[in-house]
């Protein structure tokens, strides 16, 4: 009973104290993309404050591009999804990555000399396939300091994509759960905790006094610790025997010492008269014998 309340009292308050996070977006802070080729002009089919990625020989990048974003306290990051652009030549099912950025976007330019793009590391990464005409990379695992700082690399040697400009609701993040205050219905209806149930001892304490027996010792008395009640009754005391009427005597027993001690006294001192008496008695009739001889 008490595990199952106690149970009941948890459950109640995670479910009192809790609130449920609500999903949001965020748009980059800072963006940009950077080639090789400047100081050239951007391709026509890259839109203004577009995005465009593409793979050069040796596996080195021609152009890539880089975002930003910063989130709010306690947020945190969820799909980070970049859209094709329209009416772009981009490479068909082209694979893209993310990789994070070793440091933050500096030269926020767009199609800048490659030399101003961030460094990035590619141990922290996701990967995506185009989906409806966009990208989804599941950027839970790159956010760092409140900040998911990533370049958007190509993965194949061929590839070309161009992507639209990142719009507000281009990284889906979500709220962590905040504590919420009872309000006072919930603390009326909150459940009590359950009452503690008697000690064995107290049991058989009330059992003991109902049946009318003394316990052995007396309760809630400093240093002394209760015992249960004795099960062994108590032997009566002994009765002295009755004594003889044989011969028509009865001795005078004292039942106290300290009533037997003056009657034996007693005794004595008229004993002692009584045969002073009969020894000067008899020494009187001697003398009035031997007068007349």
């Amino acid at each position: 009973m008490l595990t199952a309340g106690l149970l009941t009292s948890t459950v109640c308050a995670l479910a009192i104290g809790l609130t449920s996070a609500p999903a949001g977006a965020a748009a980059p802070r800072d963006q940009g993309w950077w080639t090789a080729t400047n100081p050239l002009p951007a391709p026509p089919d890259v839109p203004a404050r577009g995005l465009l990625i593409q793979a050069g020989p040796g596996g080195s990048p021609t152009a890539f591009a880089a975002v930003l974003y910063e989130l709010d306290p306690g947020a945190t990051a969820s799909t980070l999804t970049l859209t094709i652009a329209p009416t772009s030549a981009t490479t068909p099912s082209a694979t893209l990555q993310v990789c994070a950025l070793l440091q933050p976007i500096v030269h926020p330019e767009q199609g800048g000399p490659i030399t101003d793009a961030p460094p990035y590391d590619c141990s922290r990464k996701a990967t995506a396939a185009p989906e409806s005409n966009s990208y989804k990379f599941d950027a839970s695992g790159l956010a760092s300091d409140r900040l998911v700082a990533v370049a958007i690399l190509p993965t194949g040697p061929v590839d070309r994509v161009v992507l639209s400009a990142p719009d507000g609701a281009s990284l889906a993040t979500e709220q962590a759960p905040t504590p919420a205050t009872p309000s006072a219905s919930d603390a009326a209806t909150a459940v009590a905790p359950p009452a503690p149930e008697p000690a064995p001892f107290a049991g058989a304490l009330a059992d003991t006094l109902a049946a009318g027996a003394a316990p052995s010792v007396e309760l809630n008395r400093p240093g002394v610790a209760a015992t249960g009640p004795s099960s062994v009754s108590p032997t009566p005391a002994s009765v002295p025997p009755r004594p003889s009427t044989a011969g028509g005597f009865i001795p005078v027993v004292s039942k106290t010492p300290e009533k037997a001690a003056p009657l034996m006294v007693l005794f004595l001192v008229v004993g002692s008269l009584g045969g002073a008496s009969l020894w000067l008695y008899a020494g009187r009739q001697r003398g009035d014998a031997s007068a007349p001889a």
